[in-house]
């Protein structure tokens, strides 16, 4: 590598530096390689374009993060929030909303009370994965190796980016839907406290036993995952607790929906549902918006936390952070 050379991430001087790198560490790269990798001892060095690509590919596979609005940034922002008013107005003669009937109708809203902020603050998430000294310095597996720690690198980011977009706190994480459904009553009840069914949440979603809450909209309502609190799948012994779905079995693989819905199943609560808590969210990811920094996916190699193992630790990074900036967009269904 001539040492007064540029090389862009995407180009093949660079992607063998790096594959160099992840596999054998900072010590066997040349002077120019290091410069241009930008890498001291446990430094971090930004991915080369292959990397970033399979990223790409991975979000654009996942269930909910192909469906929520992203935008780049590199510094933090201000975004606003808008709640809706509940005030309807449609023009056209619309059918009762009976118990468990699809919601083919649509209700307008208009209005704009309730209108708050979030500030993007681009945290870091990250990832880590343990491998071996041994698999990392087989020459022969070089590729395979790169190629194993790039999937599940990518899986392990997706998966925390995911359950920060449900669950996270907000301020040091993504604001998850979860919370924000709860901060803003956007809560109904099945009024069911022994075992609740799929027509129980259903109908609590569309016909809203909570006087102070529509039904969610239609639009919504067609771009929504049913997100199921893994909690309540803890047994499938309903003695030891109601079972929400006692006819699901087997409803965990890929492709389940539920009135068209595709099902998501993360761990709302920390404990098994009771009286008031969620057993099931609604959520229109179109209404979130995810934030992440340019390049700011990046890889840092780790030998000497774990030398006496003899493993290194790979970690991932990416800045992103994120909010719902729709309210309507979710809705928590909680047991009596």
């Amino acid at each position: 590598m001539n040492d007064n050379q540029k090389y862009g991430v995407d180009s093949p001087e660079y992607a063998n530096a790096y594959q160099t790198y992840v596999l054998r560490g900072h010590k066997y790269l040349s002077d120019a390689e290091l410069r241009v990798l930008n890498v001291t001892t446990g430094g971090t060095v930004i991915a080369p374009t292959m990397w970033a690509t399979s990223l790409e590919h991975a979000i654009t596979e996942d269930t909910i993060l192909s469906r929520v609005r992203r935008v780049e940034s590199s510094t933090n922002f201000v975004a606003n929030i808008f709640q809706n008013d509940l005030t309807v107005t449609t023009g056209v003669a619309e059918a009762p909303t009976p118990t468990f009937i699809s919601p083919t109708f649509i209700k307008p809203y208009q209005g704009t009370t309730g209108t708050t902020q979030y500030t993007f603050s681009l945290n870091k998430i990250t990832s880590a994965i343990k491998v071996s000294n041994e698999l990392l310095a087989d020459t022969n597996a070089a590729a395979s190796v790169e190629k194993f720690l790039q999937e599940e690198i990518m899986s392990a980011l997706i998966g925390k980016v995911n359950n920060q977009i449900l669950i996270g706190g907000g301020s040091t994480e993504c604001q998850g839907a979860w919370g924000t459904a709860k901060t803003n009553s956007r809560t109904a009840s099945t009024n069911v406290s022994t075992t609740n069914t799929m027509k129980d949440v259903l109908s609590a979603a569309w016909g809203s036993t909570n006087s102070a809450l529509e039904p969610i909209t239609y639009e919504s309502w067609k771009n929504c995952l049913a997100v199921i609190n893994s909690r309540t799948l803890g047994s499938w012994d309903p003695s030891a607790f109601p079972l929400l779905f006692p006819t699901f079995a087997g409803s965990m693989a890929k492709g389940t929906t539920v009135e068209g819905l595709p099902l998501v199943y993360a761990r709302l609560a920390a404990t098994i549902p009771t009286s008031g808590d969620t057993i099931v969210m609604f959520f229109d990811p179109t209404k979130y918006l995810l934030a992440t920094s340019p390049s700011s996916f990046q890889v840092a190699r780790y030998a000497e936390p774990f030398a006496a193992t003899n493993e290194t630790l790979i970690m991932g990074t990416v800045r992103a952070d994120g909010c719902l900036l729709n309210n309507a967009g979710v809705l928590n269904v909680t047991r009596s």
